[in-house]
């Protein structure tokens, strides 16, 4: 339900990024639509793996937190180019421990704002490895495994949504993934484009929840309007989840990258959604910077009904502050409206 994504005097930090390898020790606090104020502990290394400095260079970390709900959880990541970006590796693992509101499926849901208490445990171990096959082009594949246990803090009613399934699941997932990558920069990009399709195919080895499938394409487009002082992105997403999906494996609104800030996470969740948003960011000759962003989202019990769904509007403005001084990573203050209300986000790393 929760996500913290993993920059000298002037600015020569953004859009030029450094040598060498960076250390990132930093306790950050952060705020979360669900689980409130919390504070992380993140212990990372900008690094490299060949000493090709046009090459954009590889993140890992660790990643500690907790939340004023009891929430908590600690994972460790790595994103790593080989061979001069001809390879690209990804390996994710962790364990969750969270507490959040259960709004229930489909928009009508959404709208009531009836929730239902839930504690909510995963293990997740993933790995991906992807190949450059021309250009920005890269090919690939995934493998995921979950296991999660679902345990209601509270009771339902009749203007409560209907209880989700509380059994222990473990899922299985192998997946292919297409990226066309041509960002000058992860942190900061002032130009090219990112487009990203991914398709899992789960299997449940414990549990009530059948197979069922997860598609997510998205795409993000910057372009500096005044080199790396005034940049302009843009993203499009969707998401769908066909088949027999637990709650936690449908699409929604305020989860996950590319979310459209401004809706509580999973407030508004179905097997379909899609999203398009825009924001104008600047940025000083020293470490701090301003977005202005906008779009919208839709979600759909089938994907033939998501263009014609009703729009959920949002929009905010935030503050930015660049983290160490070779690289672009910022942390990130936003607060974004959206039909319901507004939400204030406190994180690493650009939203789109």
């Amino acid at each position: 339900m929760t996500s913290i994504e993993p920059t000298p005097e002037s600015v020569e930090g953004v859009g030029r990024e450094g040598t060498g390898v960076t250390p990132l020790v930093a306790p950050l606090p952060f705020r979360n639509s669900q689980i409130g104020w919390g504070a992380a502990l993140m212990v990372g290394l900008i690094h490299r793996f060949d000493p090709d400095t046009t090459v954009k260079p590889s993140t890992g970390a660790i990643v500690g937190l907790a939340s004023e709900n009891g929430s908590w959880g600690v994972m460790g990541l790595e994103m790593a180019r080989l061979g001069g970006d001809t390879w690209r590796a990804r390996g994710v693992a962790g364990y969750m421990d969270l507490q959040y509101d259960f709004y229930g499926i489909g928009i009508d849901a959404g709208e009531a704002g009836q929730s239902v208490p839930l504690e909510q445990t995963v293990f997740l171990a993933s790995g991906a490895l992807l190949r450059r096959v021309v250009g920005g082009l890269y090919l690939g594949g995934q493998i995921l495994w979950l296991t999660t246990t679902v345990t209601p803090q509270g009771s339902g009613g009749p203007n409560l949504p209907a209880v989700p399934d509380q059994a222990r699941t473990e899922l299985l997932a192998g997946g292919l993934q297409a990226e066309f990558d041509t960002r000058d920069s992860d942190y900061w990009p002032q130009r090219g484009s990112l487009a990203q399709l991914k398709g899992n195919f789960f299997t449940t080895t414990t549990g009530q929840s059948g197979s069922f499938q997860r598609y997510q394409a998205a795409w993000s487009w910057y372009q500096g309007l005044r080199g790396p002082q005034l940049v302009l992105a843009t993203n499009l997403l969707a998401c769908g989840a066909p088949g027999d999906a637990p709650f936690y494996g449908l699409c929604s609104l305020g989860s996950g990258r590319f979310s459209v800030r401004g809706y509580t996470q999973g407030r508004y969740r179905d097997h379909y959604t899609a999203a398009v948003q825009v924001e104008l960011r600047g940025h000083t000759t020293g470490r701090l910077g301003a977005v202005l962003f906008g779009g919208f989202g839709q979600v759909a019990p089938e994907a033939s009904e998501v263009l014609s769904a009703e729009l959920l509007p949002a929009g905010g403005a935030g503050l930015r502050y660049q983290l160490v001084r070779k690289y672009p990573m910022h942390l990130r203050l936003d607060y974004a409206w959206g039909r319901d209300g507004g939400v204030l986000y406190f994180s690493v790393g650009e939203a789109i």
